[in-house]
């Protein structure tokens, strides 16, 4: 399948769930419905939620309104756990995207099992590094990336992420909107619109019905790299 070389910090955080065995075995799931917040920005951080299936949005707001969306929680990624272990409100709001099963954990069980399974406190520490990782891209491609090279990035992450073979190229097997490329590359969804006509004029991108296909990768990768 189609590697991408920078797909480390995509924003489309997955993880496997076997690792969280220690937190899910034997506790029931929850069903959070489409559009369904978790927690709100400022909430008190008293438990985390990991993704059994579905999709989460997490985004910070602003006193002004504006927003930004820092990453997108796939199955088996955890949210909340950098407010939990810092004993802080949280700094984001989650809201799930589809329909969504999750395990919720107290915060008082994550710290225990943390103290008493090392596997399971670096598995934490390592999605803690990662979403780093991401967020230290974001403000690298933000303060020195054209808008039209953020985007190319980001369908890019969705071809190494979601990607199936196609006659024409990749298709990207889920459904997104522009506003959630708009709201992950910080752009408005007009620019995020006018870039996808331009990628489609080149020969680039092709729409059919709900899904974009990549006709050209190599072709893509050179936006990205501006």
């Amino acid at each position: 399948m189609f590697e991408y070389s920078d797909h480390e910090n995509s924003p489309w955080i997955t993880m496997d769930l076997e690792g969280w065995a220690p937190l899910t075995e034997k506790r029931p799931t929850m069903q959070c419905r489409k559009k369904s917040i978790l927690f709100h920005q400022d909430d008190e951080a008293d438990a985390v939620f990991i993704v059994k299936s579905g999709r989460l949005r997490i985004t910070s707001y602003q006193e002004d309104g504006a927003e930004k969306q820092l990453y997108i929680a796939e199955t088996g990624s955890m949210v909340g756990e950098s407010s939990c272990l810092n004993d802080t409100r949280h700094q984001f709001s989650a809201v799930a995207i589809v329909d969504s099963v999750l395990w919720r954990v107290p915060v008082g069980e994550l710290l225990a099992c943390m103290q008493r399974d090392w596997q399971l406190n670096r598995r934490v520490i390592s999605l803690l590094c990662r979403k780093k990782d991401v967020f230290f891209r974001q403000i690298l491609d933000l303060s020195f990336k054209q808008a039209t090279h953020r985007i190319a990035s980001q369908l890019l992450n969705l071809c190494h992420q979601y990607g199936k073979e196609h006659e024409k190229g990749v298709c990207i097997s889920i459904h997104f909107t522009q506003q959630d490329i708009a709201g992950i590359v910080n752009a408005s969804r007009v620019t995020v619109g006018n870039v996808f006509n331009m990628f489609m004029d080149q020969g680039l991108l092709v729409r059919e019905g709900k899904y974009f296909i990549v006709t050209d990768l190599d072709g893509m990768e050179q936006f990205c790299k501006g």
